[in-house]
């Protein structure tokens, strides 16, 4: 069966499909950025744990990360910010969260 539509009602198939396949596009493009940036955040925790993990457990104690910072109250205010679930160690899925976090913030 053959569909003959008037062109003014194809005009509008053709144009609700041109802006949703921009929706799609920009979806991919932004969920490739995150990618992208949680990679980056990845990457940056195992750079920092090559200068802080002095004990090698795959985490940032809090005597690790104080020894980074020479005014202890800022280690001790980015500290709080970065141990998010509060347990003494900044992990890399911590860390990772507290990136893509501010990137979220910083896009608004």
């Amino acid at each position: 069966m053959i569909f003959i539509l008037k062109p003014k009602i194809m005009k509008k198939q053709i144009m609700i499909m041109l802006i949703l396949s921009v929706i799609v596009s920009f979806s991919l493009i932004a969920q490739d950025a995150a990618k992208k940036m949680e990679q980056t955040a990845r990457d940056a925790y195992k750079e920092l744990l090559k200068e802080t993990d002095k004990n090698k457990d795959g985490k940032i104690s809090r005597a690790e990360f104080y020894a980074i910072w020479k005014d202890k109250k800022v280690a001790e205010e980015k500290y709080k910010f970065w141990d998010v679930n509060k347990d003494g160690y900044i992990t890399e899925e911590e860390y990772v969260k507290a990136v893509l976090d501010i990137g979220r913030k910083r896009r608004k």
